[in-house]
C-alpha cells in the first residue's frame, strides 16, 4: 500500500495540488529518511514556522505521509537527538 496515496494533504488538494503535492515528498523522501536530513529539513522549516515544534511537526508530517510511520517519538525525543546533533558537531569542529 502506497502511504503517499492517503496523504490527508493530497486528499485535500485533490485533484489540482496532488501531482505537486506528491512529487514534492517523493523529491523529499531520500532527505528525511536519514537523520542529517532530517534536521536539515527541520532547520529549513524554521524559518516557516512560528515555533520549534510546529517546525518539527511540518517535516514529521511528511515523514509520516511517505513511510506511514514516525521518525521520532515526538518533538521531546526530537529535541534530545538535536541535542547530541549539535554536541556532536561542535565537538568535530
Amino acid at each position: 500500500m502506497s502511504y503517499l496515496l492517503h496523504c490527508s494533504e493530497c486528499a485535500k488538494n485533490a485533484p489540482q495540488n496532488a501531482p505537486k503535492h506528491l512529487i514534492r515528498l517523493l523529491d523529499l523522501a531520500p532527505k528525511i529518511s536519514t537523520r542529517d536530513g532530517f534536521v536539515d529539513e527541520y532547520f529549513t522549516r524554521l524559518k516557516d514556522n512560528d515555533t520549534r515544534a510546529n517546525a518539527y511537526w511540518s517535516v514529521e508530517h511528511d515523514h509520516m505521509s511517505i513511510f506511514g510511520r514516525t521518525r521520532y517519538n515526538g518533538h521531546e525525543v526530537f529535541a534530545t537527538v538535536l541535542s547530541r546533533w549539535n554536541n556532536k558537531r561542535r565537538s568535530d569542529l
